[in-house]
């Protein structure tokens, strides 16, 4: 994903911060420009991908996305701007510990989120961790501040595809040959829309123009360790409280939750090659991977779910450990993978 175009400001805590934003189901408002507006199969499509997420949340909030269809860079299917705000540490944990607190056992975990007394974090030389911490406004949204539509506006993110590839608008039969999944990669770029970014991307563009500067972390990195690491990989809550998270490239990046781990990319131009707000290339493991092969569709996952559920967003049923929620199709990539025989 490229990360661009982002627009900060400042979230303090008072003012009814925490109220109930939209009073209805979730909701997902796409707004096409000219360009998305005169192809109807491929705003169909979008709305599809809109849908699936609406099936799988509760919250009470609307999201807006407003989108539309551009020559972008080579390889790239899809890109996201996300309106981004940035709060202190300590307002923006203690709301997803208040935010998860109804959910029970599933989400217990967000309780021993350490405070901003006790947390540390791994981060390249020369590096330091802000005060602030930096979500895109849909997830605050979800995580139940109020009044940011009046504040900052209403759009929440903006969605361009990349005219530069062919696209297959109806997966009901199937992808056709040599075509890429419109709504894949649509579920994709709503899934960072919503939240699904990290802070070790700004990490991975610093280091490779050796910059170095303070982090500002997203919620999903409160999730992100080194794996089999002694120390660093936590086995149970009290770990998870204690150990540090895991902000620089390369290496072996998971997220975990005390209990379940799934693996992170690691940076696109230091880490393994592809951005770090993203699951692992290659395996599967659900909407938010990083690639799509012409012909490949997926559905939102375990996986997905999971890290959607911890950083604010309540989930309509759980699904079962380790199986797929049959929700149509999922993945989006935001570069194209070359299919492997």
């Amino acid at each position: 994903m490229q990360r661009n175009c982002f627009r900060f400001a400042f979230l303090a805590a008072g003012g009814g911060a925490f109220s109930a934003a939209f009073a209805g189901p979730f909701s997902i408002n796409i707004v096409p420009n000219a360009t998305l507006s005169a192809n109807p199969t491929a705003l169909a499509a979008f709305n599809r991908a809109a849908d699936r997420w609406e099936a799988i949340f509760i919250d009470p909030v609307s999201v807006q996305i407003d989108a539309g269809l551009a020559a972008l860079g080579a390889g790239v299917l899809g890109s996201t701007s996300s309106v981004h705000l940035s709060s202190s540490f300590t307002t923006l944990r203690n709301q997803m510990v208040v935010d998860a607190a109804d959910e029970g056992a599933s989400n217990a975990i967000i309780a021993s989120l350490p405070t901003s007394a006790t947390f540390t974090a791994v981060v390249p030389g020369g590096y330091s961790l802000s005060s602030d911490m930096v979500a895109t406004k849909a997830n605050l949204k979800a995580l139940g501040f109020g009044g940011l539509d009046a504040a900052f506006g209403a759009s929440d993110a903006s969605i361009t595809f990349n005219t530069g590839f062919a696209f297959d608008f109806d997966n009901s039969d199937g992808v056709g040959a040599g075509l890429f999944d419109f709504e894949t990669v649509a579920l994709h770029e709503i899934g960072h829309a919503l939240g699904f970014i990290s802070a070790v991307d700004d990490v991975d563009v610093r280091l490779a123009a050796n910059t170095p500067g303070a982090i500002n972390m997203n919620p999903l990195d409160l999730f992100r360790f080194q794996n089999n690491v002694a120390g660093n990989d936590p086995a149970n809550a009290g770990d998870f409280a204690t150990m540090p998270r895991y902000l620089v490239t390369g290496g072996d990046s998971i997220f975990d939750d005390g209990t379940t781990e799934y693996r992170f990319s690691t940076g696109r131009l230091t880490g393994d090659g592809q951005q770090a707000s993203h699951w692992k290339d290659n395996l599967g493991l659900g909407t938010m991977d990083p690639t799509l092969g012409a012909g490949e569709l997926f559905d939102i996952s375990t996986a997905d779910m999971r890290a959607f559920d911890l950083i604010g967003y309540d989930l309509a049923a759980v699904p079962e450990p380790g199986t797929m929620v049959a929700l149509g199709v999922g993945v989006a990539a935001f570069l194209r993978r070359r299919k492997k025989a």
